[in-house]
């Protein structure tokens, strides 16, 4: 077994993952999907449909009714992708590069969705160790990790 989440395989991207995180990424992927099809979902998912006109109420109205439709359907897609992936038998799973690009959308998501929910920008830097050991920090350093790792086996 190897110590790495990716390698690469015949036929793609081969993603090593016990049964333990699959069932939490699946649960996961869950929670988000109740949070991106929710028709007033609030501040958990602000940075799931950014807003690009906050000074211009009727236009950011208009861009929202223009856009959110393509979106809710682009990151449903991707659920659905890595929910299959990840029902899939076995220790490990080979995916090819749609599935790939789909489970990083994902995990990007899952870890925007949290980050919102813990406060987190990208200036801050968690320095309290109580933060660090929080299950939800420890929950978000850990999709983190699943995120680079993605990234850094779809870069090669």
């Amino acid at each position: 077994m190897t110590s790495e989440l990716f390698t690469s395989g015949r036929g793609g991207h081969v993603l090593h993952l016990g049964e333990d995180e699959r069932a939490l990424l699946s649960r996961l992927l869950g929670e988000l999907r109740e949070v991106v099809t929710d028709p007033a979902p609030g501040e958990m998912a602000s940075r799931l449909f950014p807003v690009v006109h906050p000074d211009l109420p009727d236009q950011e109205a208009e861009y929202q009714r223009l856009t959110r439709s393509d979106l809710v359907s682009s990151r449903l897609g991707a659920l659905d992708v890595v929910d299959g992936v990840l029902s899939r038998q076995g220790r490990t799973v080979t995916m090819d590069e749609a599935e790939m690009m789909s489970f990083v959308q994902a995990v990007n998501a899952l870890r925007l969705v949290l980050g919102t929910a813990l406060g987190v920008t990208e200036d801050d830097d968690v320095e309290s160790a109580e933060q660090l050991a929080s299950p939800q920090y420890q929950l978000y350093a850990y999709l983190s990790w699943v995120l680079d790792a993605a990234i850094r086996q779809l870069s090669g």
